[in-house]
């Protein structure tokens, strides 16, 4: 295997080989070693003689790396411990790493305590605080490569901790005295995985950019998780296990820096971050990032490498590995790396660049980081205490003080939204009798409506803002997340010049990274208020158990209330009702759906209930009942008649109508969104447990099973991509299987490749500017020499929507349409991304729109573009075929996890949208 590694890496020059980075000698800068700040202690193995080759040469793959930290830490015991913090979905083990001095390594726990006390205020003085800095040091974690294939972080993991571990200098020393360094030398083991023994059966050492060495198939997509997760975006759902791994650290070790080292940029960037900055990270906070970043700078410059900062990468998402970290009281930062992955990468100005100089720029910024960090011990730590004591002041003042989660509307997602703040150290509490408050305000309505009295029933979750952990919680709950207004300006002085500008000119680039809005509530579907009051409530403080399901273990239990002689009756008001409908389908049951409301045993039913009629499914369904409801968390009722003894349908009415086992395809493949595909995985087959078969798009043309299915769902893709995969074969058999009872889902992008023409599934559309019949605009905009650009286009007049940066809007549900069974309010958060908004299937159903005059809840819209060419636009849209269906989304349902409020129009989909 050495051998083999060496020999992939034997263009490298000899100067990386002897692991030096070449710098000019003109401007008498250092020169770059990775050995050069000793002495070492000579029992402590180096990486490169442990690996048997030099740093960059080779992608390691994850089991060697842990090779060697236990080579290392076998050494070095005095000086390090190891805390395994996790498992993969793929089953390697994940550890973190904890090094200092041999001092603080004998005192972990009391450091660890003091620390403890700094993020509590509420039971810690000011003098006590002051005492604690005085003497503990301060904790710096270090994650490596959350992208498995931005891996010079990986490899550098190693070479930091050998000079944390090896090395007498006396700065070093110094460092380790200060600070306990928390090590993740891989944030993403699987995707590394997956791409490092793929790169390393290819590569050719190449630097041509376009070379299959920087082509890794759909497949391998290391920059993913196992389930194909941007694990960088993760941290709103924690729904990956790798990003619950390393958000325990952060609450167990409570870092007061913390640094996330990625690649692959142009020029190295570390902080201070571009705007717009998360407005729950306090000015006291962010003036970190200039002194962080200064004494990087220095470090870099002393080499002569060149880096950037206040570009590109920007603070504001709250699921980012930087600001997620910032919201509980760490300096949190993104890093990113110019070399790498490949083991030589062509620069933009055809210059070269290695993977050896990724990984040395990564070691000078760690070391550098920890360094200043030690420098400034003290006063971090009770900046760090300030953070939290603000926090706790910050909510007498604000007029939101408190946010209240009604479950009713999903006692599912209500629990998930409970769990993912426990996960995240927020205090949660169930109220266990009525609390009324004086001044509530409903999420869904008009933001400067008044609050109004109201009281919350039992089983209600109530998070008060009066805690440490206020600035996460807020920033994960709040309706919207307030953006800093000089870089909203900017923003819309861009888009007022391209306004003059022609249709095929080039424009100014917004300056957005991420989505702009990503609040809770909406995006569970949950109802939800905040208040301004905190009077004492009375209830219990959840706590998360890490055995089993947690979201099950928060949700209320489920059960059946006995046996059943007509049938059993439960509501579809929850994502469990889905999941306990296709476990029984699964199983043989007969399932049924009430397409009016009905009655049973005196109790009224909505729409959308499902029915299991005793006499038509096995004798065992009285005994698997029971159990499947337990597990799954949902309350079924036990039915002896089926007599309506209020108004006209009961469990035997002919509008009570059967449903089909859902037997589903995924289209997989380069003409799918790698991320949307695996929020579909994820949720088939983690939460409700339903069995699938992925399938390439250009193989149903001949795949002789097709017919067995009755499900097809298409991810977010290139709805061009898709019809060309398929292909005409493909496009009619697709047809037919319609027409015979098949289910076609697309969202996404994917949504419009059944309206193409030569498709013919579907009359939605992309709406355009040339919709709206506005080319005049070109004549209402003056040629004015003050303005850029002075002259307007003779083409300006199309306005099409501008491109969403990630928005959630209200939209309007049907509720009589079969796709909305089991929604009773007839508003609906959303999300919109992107620049295509869908127009209303002329000859279909729309049963999810936007209608009224404000849609807009939370995010970024553009003035005078947006709301008004929304206003008509569909969201969803179904069109009936023979005995199937055309279901259609105007945006990823399912989007990284957290988008769980219009999962049910999906559920419903997949289980009514079905004829066969």
């Amino acid at each position: 295997m050495i051998q083999t590694r060496v020999s992939i890496g034997r263009a490298l020059s000899a100067v990386v080989l002897l692991l030096g980075v070449a710098a000019p000698t003109a401007l008498a800068q250092e020169e770059f070693g990775f050995f050069n700040r000793g002495p070492y202690r000579d029992n402590v193995p180096r990486p490169n003689d442990i690996l048997g080759y030099p740093a960059g040469t080779s992608q390691t793959q994850y089991a060697e790396m842990q090779g060697v930290f236990d080579l290392m830490m076998a050494a070095a015991h005095d000086r390090v411990r190891t805390e395994v913090i996790g498992t993969t979905e793929e089953g390697r083990v994940m550890r973190a790493f904890i090094i200092s001095a041999p001092e603080n390594i004998e005192r972990l726990e009391e450091i660890r305590t003091d620390i403890n006390l700094l993020a509590d205020p509420r039971s810690t003085s000011e003098t006590e605080a002051a005492a604690i800095a005085s003497r503990t040091p301060l904790v710096v974690m270090l994650s490596y490569s959350i992208h498995g294939n931005e891996s010079a972080g990986f490899e550098a993991s190693m070479w930091v901790a050998y000079q944390f571990l090896a090395s007498n200098e006396p700065a070093t020393l110094d460092m380790l005295r200060n600070a306990v360094i928390v090590m993740v030398p891989s944030a993403n083991p699987d995707g590394h995985e997956r791409f490092a023994a793929w790169y390393n059966s290819i590569a050719v050492g190449t630097d041509e950019p376009y070379s299959y060495d920087t082509d890794a198939p759909w497949s391998i997509a290391g920059r993913y998780g196992h389930y194909r997760f941007d694990m960088n975006r993760d941290l709103i759902a924690v729904s990956q296990a790798p990003t619950r791994a390393i958000l325990g650290a952060v609450v167990r070790w409570r870092p007061q820096v913390y640094v996330d080292l990625h690649s692959t940029t142009e020029q190295y960037f570390f902080a201070p971050p571009a705007q717009p900055v998360n407005m729950n990270i306090p000015e006291r906070t962010a003036r970190w990032y200039e002194t962080i970043g200064a004494g990087n700078a220095a470090a870099f410059d002393r080499y002569g490498w060149q880096y950037f900062t206040r570009e590109t990468f920007d603070l504001f998402y709250a699921g980012y590995f930087d600001v997620a970290p910032s919201l509980h009281g760490a300096t949190g930062m993104t890093y990113e790396t110019d070399g790498g992955p490949d083991l030589f990468r062509r620069r933009g100005d055809g210059t070269v660049i290695t993977f050896a100089d990724g990984i040395a720029h990564h070691y000078v910024a760690s070391l550098e980081t920890v360094e200043t960090a030690a420098a400034n011990r003290e006063e971090r730590l009770l900046d760090y205490f300030d953070f939290r004591q603000s926090a706790i002041a910050e909510a007498e003042s604000s007029q939101m003080k408190r946010v209240v989660i009604q479950p009713d509307r999903d006692h599912t997602n209500a629990a998930r939204l409970a769990t993912i703040l426990l996960r995240h150290d927020v205090t949660v509490t169930r109220l266990s009798e009525p609390y009324r408050a004086d001044g509530a305000h409903d999420y869904m309505d008009e933001p400067a409506a008044p609050g109004s009295r109201r009281t919350f029933p039992p089983g209600s979750y109530v998070v008060d803002l009066d805690q440490p952990q206020a600035r996460v919680a807020k920033a994960l709950l709040e309706p919207n997340a307030e953006m800093d207004q000089e870089f909203v300006q900017r923003q819309l002085e861009k888009f007022e010049r391209n306004k003059r500008r022609g249709d095929n000119a080039s424009g100014d680039r917004y300056e957005f990274y991420d989505v702009t809005a990503w609040s809770l509530p909406y995006t569970m579907g949950v109802d939800a208020f905040w208040t301004e009051d905190l009077s004492p409530v009375v209830g219990t403080t959840l706590t998360l158990d890490q055995e089993g399901d947690p979201v099950r273990a928060i949700a209320p239990a489920g059960g059946v209330s006995g046996r059943a002689r007509s049938a059993y009756v439960f509501r579809n008001d929850r994502q469990g009702a889905a999941e306990l409908a296709m476990a029984l389908l699964r199983e043989g049951f007969i399932v049924n759906v009430a397409t009016e409301p009905l009655s049973a045993d005196g109790v009224d039913y909505p729409r959308g209930t499902f029915v299991v009629r005793s006499s038509r499914s096995p004798a065992t369904l009285h005994d698997r009942m029971p159990i499947l409801a337990r597990e799954i968390g949902v309350q079924v009722a036990a039915a002896n008649s089926a007599f309506p003894t209020i108004g006209r349908i009961g469990t035997g009415s002919g509008r009570v109508r059967p449903l089909f086992a859902p037997k589903v395809l995924v289209a997989a493949g380069d003409e799918i969104s790698v991320t949307s595909y695996g929020a579909l995985w994820h949720f088939l087959e983690t939460e409700l447990k339903l069995p699938f078969v992925p399938v390439s798009l250009s193989s149903l043309t001949g795949m002789t099973t097709f017919n067995d299915y009755n499900i097809l769902i298409i991810p977010s893709g290139s709805s061009n991509a898709i019809r060309q995969a398929l292909g005409s074969g493909g496009i009619d058999r697709l047809n037919r299987w319609i027409r015979d009872g098949g289910a076609l889902i697309a969202y996404g992008g994917a949504a419009l490749f059944p309206g193409h023409e030569d498709v013919g599934l579907s009359t939605v559309s992309a709406l355009s500017g040339e919709d709206e019949e506005q080319g005049e605009q070109a004549d209402s905009l003056e040629n004015d020499p003050t303005l850029t650009p002075p002259l307007v286009s003779p083409t300006a007049g199309d306005d099409g929507p501008e491109r969403l940066p990630g928005t959630i809007f209200k939209a309007t549900l049907d509720l009589s349409h079969w796709l909305t069974m089991g929604y009773e309010s007839p508003s609906l958060a959303v999300m919109m991304r992107g620049g295509t908004v869908l127009k209303p299937s002329e000859r279909g159903d729309n049963p999810v729109s936007f209608v009224g005059e404000t849609t807009l809840l939370a995010g970024f819209a553009w003035p005078n573009n947006t709301e008004r060419l929304l206003a008509g636009a569909v969201w969803a849209a179904t069109e009936r075929h023979g005995r199937g269906n055309v279901v259609m989304f105007a945006d990823d349902i399912l989007f990284r996890g957290f988008w769980r409020g219009p999962a049910r129009l999906l559920t419903n989909a997949i289980l009514f949208g079905t004829g066969r």
